[in-house]
């Protein structure tokens, strides 16, 4: 691989356009993004350039996900890597049946909004690219929505059992795996 590619690919643009996302979802924008940062908006600007030689760290990502309470970079990242970004409350004691079923209603309309984007792109005869990047938004949403649901189902209902991992060390050593309805023989 040639080094011009190799630096596209070190701060690749769906890495840059989920970091604005992130930067422009906060009230303050680049300002608030900046102070939080400890940095000038023009250290932000120059790090987003998609030929700059800078590179926006994922460390100052995790503060301003976590200032403006979004995941637009984490499920980039996922969908990049060809899984789902799952998020799960950092509380889980506090998460209600209600808040669960919550997830799951969320899985539904997505499945609707899925369904409707395949029937309107199909409709024609040919699915173009729009519409296959739609159809791909829509289903990434719906399994994240349905794996975020049955995260928090096992998380909070499956209790912890002790089991051995011998594999963690040379002795016998015990960690705790949720099993859920099964028995260790």
């Amino acid at each position: 691989m040639d080094q011009k590619n190799w630096k596209v690919e070190k701060q690749p643009d769906w890495y840059i356009k989920a970091v604005k996302k992130t930067i422009t979802e906060l009230p303050g924008g680049y300002a608030e993004a900046a102070e939080w940062l400890g940095v000038t908006e023009n250290s932000l600007f120059n790090r987003l350039r998609a030929d700059g030689d800078q590179v926006f760290p994922m460390g100052w990502v995790a503060v301003l996900e976590k200032a403006g309470n979004t995941n637009f970079v984490s499920h980039a990242v996922a969908k990049a890597a060809g899984g789902v970004f799952v998020p799960v409350p950092d509380d889980l004691e506090e998460i209600e049946n209600a808040d669960i079923n919550q997830r799951l209603l969320e899985a539904l309309e997505q499945v609707s909004a899925y369904s409707k984007q395949v029937r309107d792109a199909i409709s024609d005869g040919v699915v173009e690219r729009h519409e296959k990047e739609a159809i791909e938004q829509d289903l990434y949403q719906v399994i994240s929505k349905l794996q975020e649901h049955s995260t928090l189902v096992y998380q909070i209902f499956c209790k912890p059992e002790k089991v051995n991992a011998p594999s963690c060390s040379s002795g016998r050593s015990i960690a705790t795996k949720s099993l859920c309805g099964e028995s260790i023989a």
